[in-house]
C-alpha cells in the first residue's frame, strides 16, 4: 500500500509539471546568475543562485572544477542545504560527475534535505550541474572544494618535486611547435615530470590549423602517465578540442585565433614527444593575398611552395617548380 500511494503521488507530481508541456523550451535564466564562484589556488566554493536564499526557477549552472597535476578533488557541502526532493531527483538536483565532461562517469544526483556526504574525484577534474525546474523551490547549496595529492603519484609517503614552470609563445602565419624546445631551453632537468604550454597567436582575423609532423607517446593510452592536449581560445578545461595519449593523433581545426597545447608528461615518460605544425587561415571567400586551399580554408600567398603542406590537403604544394 505504501509503495502504491508513493507511486501515485510521483504520478500526480509529474503530471502537475509536465502538463500543458512546460517543460518543452523553458527559457533559462541567463547563465549570469550562476557567476557567484571563488576561486584559489588551493580550492574554492561555489552555491546556488541567490543562497541561502531561495534559489530562482528554470535554472542551470555548471561548474568544471579542476586540480594541478597529480592532485584529486574533495568536495564538501555546508548547512543549510535543501534542494526539492524528488524520487531519483528527477526535478531540482545538483549532478556529479567524475571527470571534466557531461557524459564522464556519473557520481550521484542529490536533492532533499540533507546535505551530501564528502565527495572524492578520481582523476583531477569533477563536472558539477545544478538544475531547477519551474517550481517548488529552496534554499539550495554551498559547496566548498580543495585539491588533495593522488595516490597515484605519491612514493615513500611524499608528493613528488613541484612542476617548473615551462611555458612558450609562438605567433604568424605559420610556425612549429614541438616539445624538444623543453630540453633545448633547459626548462625541465633530466628526470623531472614535463608539464609545458605553448600558445599560438594567430594573425590578425584568422583561424588555427593544426596538423602534427611527429607523434609519439611513451606509454600509449595511459593518459596520467603522458598526452597532449589543444585548447581552443584559452586553456581552460571548457575550451579543451582533443587530447591524444594513444597511438594516433589527428589534425585539429580550431575556431578561435588561439590554440593552447599542452604537454604532459612524467618522469618515465621523457621519451614522450611530438612536432606540430600550425597555419593561419581565414574563411572563404579568399582574398587577393590568400590562396584558397580547396578544404574550406584561405591561407597566406606566401606560404604556396614554401616546402610544407600548410592546406589540409597539399594543393598549396601540388605544382610547385
Amino acid at each position: 500500500v505504501l509503495l502504491v500511494t508513493i507511486l501515485v503521488v510521483e504520478g500526480i507530481a509529474v503530471a502537475q509539471k509536465t502538463q500543458g508541456g512546460q517543460n518543452i523550451g523553458v527559457n533559462r535564466i541567463p547563465p549570469t546568475q550562476c557567476d557567484n564562484w571563488v576561486r584559489t589556488s588551493n580550492g574554492g566554493h561555489f552555491a546556488s543562485p541567490n543562497y541561502p536564499n531561495m534559489y530562482p526557477p528554470n535554472q542551470e549552472c555548471i561548474y568544471i572544477l579542476e586540480a594541478a597535476p597529480r592532485q584529486r578533488i574533495e568536495l564538501t557541502f555546508d548547512e543549510p542545504y535543501y534542494i526539492e526532493p524528488s524520487f531519483e531527483c528527477r526535478f531540482d538536483h545538483l549532478e556529479v560527475r567524475d571527470g571534466p565532461f557531461g557524459f564522464s562517469p556519473l557520481i550521484n544526483r542529490y536533492c532533499g534535505l540533507k546535505s551530501p556526504a564528502l565527495i572524492r574525484s578520481t582523476g583531477r577534474f569533477m563536472w558539477i550541474k545544478f538544475t531547477s525546474d519551474e517550481e517548488l523551490e529552496g534554499k539550495g547549496f554551498q559547496a566548498k572544494y580543495s585539491f588533495i595529492p593522488d595516490p597515484d603519484f605519491t612514493y615513500l609517503g611524499g608528493i613528488l618535486n613541484p612542476i617548473p614552470d615551462c611555458q612558450f609563445e609562438l605567433s604568424g602565419a605559420d610556425g612549429i611547435v614541438r616539445s624538444s624546445q623543453v630540453e633545448q631551453e633547459g626548462k625541465t632537468k633530466p628526470g623531472q615530470a614535463v608539464d609545458c604550454i605553448w600558445t599560438i597567436k594567430a594573425t590578425p582575423n584568422a583561424k588555427i590549423y593544426l596538423r602534427f609532423l611527429d607523434y609519439q607517446m611513451e606509454h600509449s593510452n595511459e593518459c596520467k602517465r603522458n598526452f597532449v592536449a589543444v585548447y581552443d581560445g584559452s586553456s581552460s578545461i571548457e575550451n579543451l578540442k582533443a587530447k591524444f595519449c594513444s597511438t594516433v593523433a589527428n589534425d585539429v581545426m580550431l575556431q578561435t585565433g588561439t590554440g593552447v597545447v599542452r604537454m604532459w608528461a612524467d618522469e618515465g615518460s621523457r621519451l614522450s614527444r611530438f612536432r606540430m605544425l600550425f597555419t593561419s587561415f581565414v574563411d572563404p571567400p579568399c582574398s587577393g593575398n590568400t590562396y584558397f586551399c580547396h578544404s574550406n580554408m584561405c591561407i597566406n600567398n606566401s606560404l604556396v611552395c614554401n616546402g610544407i603542406q600548410n592546406c589540409a590537403y597539399p594543393w598549396d604544394e601540388n605544382h610547385c617548380r
